[in-house]
């Protein structure tokens, strides 16, 4: 069962905190004289983008979470499906597999390396 989404207000919050700061701001370049008018506009087009990236930024965090958060909860249950797996069979399994592991580790055995002598070389006087 998957989880269900929960809402938030966040967004809500977010754009009535946008819409208060640009109502502001305008407010201000209607107030400002002529000669100042442009750098307060300037600096709503700034903040606008400021904002976008901050969303954009954000978006991806939760996606990039998301993801973890399925990850990690597919590897819990594949773990637990695993632990399972080895109590519901622990007894019948252990012997078995002693019989079979001793049988592999004799079959396992290399022969003894056959110690090999290096000629001695002699060196040149000079």
């Amino acid at each position: 069962m998957s989880a269900r989404k929960k809402k938030t207000r966040k967004s809500s919050t977010r754009s009535r905190a946008r819409s208060t700061i640009d109502a502001g701001l305008r407010d201000l370049e209607r107030r400002m004289p002529a000669n100042l008018r442009g750098p307060v506009r300037d600096l709503r087009a700034n903040l606008r983008a400021l904002r976008e990236q901050i969303d954009k930024a954000r978006a991806e965090r939760d996606e990039r979470w998301r993801r973890l958060e399925r990850q990690l909860r597919s590897d819990a249950a594949r773990l637990l499906r695993r632990l399972e797996k080895a109590v519901s069979g622990s007894g019948s399994r252990k012997a078995s597999t002693r019989k079979k592991s001793g049988a592999r580790k004799s079959a396992r055995r290399k022969p003894a390396r056959k110690k090999t002598t290096r000629k001695k070389t002699t060196r040149k006087k000079r």
